[in-house]
């Protein structure tokens, strides 16, 4: 992964599958763009949603996250489309829920201890080794 002049995030062939969501997530601002002439997330909402939850694969909890990012990048944001920073702090967030630490540098300790009490409140739900793989990752981040 590479930036360009205009700090576009930018992706070589040999990409991985967080980089691949980075660039589908680009792809529905660019076509949403070009087809009203700006972006309303309102309309893109519900695509990121599914493919954040699709990539994710944890029912429940990739929900919760995906509601801590919308509520504290988007909604409280005055940018009208998400920002290349919560892009790629969404990315962050999908790497830790897949097991991967790629982007983890986007995640500062507020986020990190909210991942930890969502990952608590979805606990019962979740598959032992998926708990297991998520936790050993929150308390190197210090959320325990």
């Amino acid at each position: 992964m590479y930036t360009d002049t205009n700090s576009r995030i930018c992706y070589n062939a040999s990409m991985t599958e967080i980089e691949k969501f980075l660039t589908d997530i680009q792809k529905t601002i660019k076509y949403e763009r070009q087809n009203s002439g700006k972006v309303d997330y309102n309309k893109i909402s519900k695509n990121i949603r599914n493919l954040f939850e699709r990539n994710a694969a944890i029912p429940g909890l990739s929900a919760s996250v995906f509601e801590y990012w919308e509520n504290s990048c988007i909604y409280n944001s005055t940018d009208e489309e998400p920002s290349e920073k919560s892009c790629l702090k969404l990315a962050a967030m999908l790497a830790f829920l897949q097991d991967d630490d790629e982007f983890s540098e986007e995640l500062n300790d507020d986020d990190w201890n909210e991942l930890g009490r969502l990952v608590n409140f979805e606990s019962e739900d979740l598959d032992l080794d998926v708990l297991q793989n998520l936790m050993k990752i929150l308390v190197s981040k210090g959320a325990y």
